[in-house]
Order: C-alpha cells, then sequence, then structure tokens
C-alpha cells in the first residue's frame, strides 16, 4: 500500500478530523472492555463463524463484521497465542500508550495496519450492532490489538511488533537487545512466515474443483 494522504488514512482508520484521544487510562480500559466483548461474542456465536474484532461505526453504535475464515484463524485472536497475549494488562497498556503516535501520523498506521485490517474484513459481511457506543478512536484502538494478537500468535514478540509499526524501535528498545536492524531483519522473516501461514489455511479451506 503506498502511503495515502492523511485524510484518507484517518478515513481507513476511522479517526474524525481533529479528534482528541481520552486518557491511557481510559484507553486501558476501554481496550480490555474491547477484547472481553470480542472473546463473549466469539462464544456465542460458536466454532462456524467469527466475529471480526475490529470495531466500527453504524450510526452511533459499535459494530462487527461477522466473517467467515478458515477456524485456523480464531487462533490470531480468539484462542490460542493471541487471546494469551490480549489477556495480559502489559500489552493491553502498552497498545494504549502506543494509540498517540499512531493519531499523530495517521498515514503510516494505515500501511502498517492495512493487511490486519483487510484479514478480517469481508466486504457485505453481516454487522452485529453491539451495545457499546461508538468512540471514535474505537477502531484504531481494536486494530491495534488485532494486529498485536495476530503477530504474536505468529511468533513476533514486542519488539517485533513495534517495528512492524514503523515506529521508531531505538525509543523502545534496551542495551541488551538485538540492534535496530537486527530487530527489523527479523520481524520481516516472521511477518514471511506468518502470511506463509494463514495462506496456507486458506488454500486449505478453499473448494476443490
Amino acid at each position: 500500500m503506498e502511503r495515502p494522504s492523511d485524510d484518507a488514512a484517518r478515513t481507513l482508520l476511522g479517526l474524525p478530523m481533529a479528534y482528541v484521544l481520552p486518557a491511557t487510562d481510559v484507553m486501558i480500559s476501554e481496550a480490555r472492555r474491547i477484547v472481553e466483548t470480542n472473546l463473549a461474542l466469539a462464544r456465542e456465536l460458536g466454532p462456524h463463524q467469527l466475529p471480526s474484532p475490529i470495531w466500527e461505526r453504524k450510526g452511533s453504535r459499535a459494530c462487527v463484521r461477522l466473517v467467515t475464515l478458515p477456524a485456523a484463524f480464531a487462533q490470531r485472536y480468539f484462542t490460542g497465542g493471541g487471546a494469551l497475549v490480549l489477556g495480559k494488562d502489559r500489552v493491553r497498556t502498552l497498545v494504549a500508550e502506543l494509540m498517540p503516535w499512531m493519531a499523530e501520523d495517521p498515514a503510516g498506521p494505515a500501511v502498517a495496519l492495512e493487511d490486519t485490517l483487510e484479514v478480517w474484513t469481508t466486504d457485505g459481511a453481516p454487522l452485529r450492532e453491539l451495545e457499546s457506543p461508538y468512540g471514535g478512536h474505537y477502531k484504531l484502538l481494536s486494530l491495534m490489538l488485532a494486529d498485536f494478537a495476530r503477530k504474536a500468535d505468529a511468533g513476533l514478540d514486542t519488539l517485533d511488533w513495534i517495528a512492524s509499526l514503523g515506529l521508531p524501535i531505538e525509543e523502545f528498545r534496551d542495551d541488551d537487545d538485538p540492534d535496530a536492524d537486527a530487530i527489523a531483519e527479523r520481524m520481516e522473516a516472521r511477518v514471511d512466515a506468518m502470511w506463509a501461514a494463514e495462506d496456507a489455511w486458506l488454500e486449505a479451506a478453499a473448494p476443490r474443483p
């Protein structure tokens, strides 16, 4: 994806113009609520359909798409490594703390997060309205949570994930961590492996002629 204009990026991420994010502690609480709501909805729907973990707007309320994907994709958020990392307070805190970085330059996250958005977005999929009113940052917050969960399940660690967002890794690494170039190289290899695994799931689930 080529770098979009700020207006196009805001549209993709659901961020209204001149939107002011709430305080970090509020977003930490909202991140927990988003995850818990998504997991509860997945349990309600059962194994044959998944809710997209990405919250969108329907009128004044939040909603999610009901998507049809191979069952293995559930581990990218609802089970397995995805659910494991989303259950950690420090993960939800990190996501909330990074929100201002992402909202300040929306074109960057639009490029970095587009792939995860496409995984969980099916055009024409039925929408499930949620009880929650919609907040202007909910799509970006829920998308970041989904991206972290997907990549963690695929074997990326926290520094890999931050590098995959295009953020300056030197701001986050400790002295005993690999250097930024090594982290970027490792991240790219792990993302390639993630894509290969997901392509294999899709191919195995495709109808045979």
